[in-house]
């Protein structure tokens, strides 16, 4: 008989400490690479039509400064960070230093897993998850000028943030900038997918 309740003790012990390490690791953000892409990361159409579309109109996606400076297909992989958010917590999440989400207190509608998703490293390319969340006011996404492939005497009237709609239309954004010319910022009150652009200069 006391061995039996001594097995249940243990059993119970054991059970704690899974739930424990658990929850200590439930927020801490997540790295991912193409292995391991879910179907819904894979919501918005695919990045080469995109890009061929985008062209059409005036605008280049701009590349990263590391990939111009490796030369590396490599980097052109799909790359995914998550974490779980809390509605009365804010955060942040961090694509290896391209872009970054930050939010409030209160914005996120309830308890959830952010996504973001690099469909193309090598491009400054950013797929918000989950889509479409509408928040109860607005997050930053910051995207890091330095991570990207722009010349020394670059003019950044030039440098077009755009809204990608889910039918494909395109929509330039407002945006802020900090530090300078260190970070750009944009608003959004839902996600979606964000392009860093350049005009094409006819």
């Amino acid at each position: 008989m006391r061995n039996r309740k001594n097995t249940w003790i243990i059993a119970g012990i054991i059970a704690l400490l899974v739930f424990a390490v658990g929850c200590s690791e439930i927020s801490a953000p997540t790295m991912s690479s193409d292995a391991d892409i879910t179907s819904e990361s894979t919501q918005y159409p695919p990045i080469e039509g995109v890009i061929a579309n985008l062209e059409s109109q005036g605008y280049r996606v701009v590349m990263t400064a590391q990939t111009a400076l490796d030369d590396n297909d490599d980097e052109c992989d799909t790359v995914i960070v998550d974490r779980y958010a809390r509605v009365n917590q804010g955060g942040s999440l961090n694509l290896q230093g391209l872009v970054r989400l930050e939010w409030l207190p209160g914005i996120i509608p309830n308890d959830m897993t952010i996504e973001i998703v690099s469909p193309a490293h090598c491009l400054g390319v950013a797929d918000f998850y989950p889509h479409p969340t509408q928040f109860n006011g607005y997050l930053n996404i910051v995207w890091d000028i330095g991570a990207l492939d722009l010349p020394d005497d670059f003019d950044f009237d030039n440098l077009v943030p755009l809204y990608i709609h889910d039918d494909g239309t395109v929509e330039e954004v407002m945006h802020q900038w900090r530090g300078g010319h260190n970070e750009l910022v944009v608003q959004t009150n839902h996600f979606s997918r964000y392009i860093i652009t350049s005009r094409l200069l006819f």
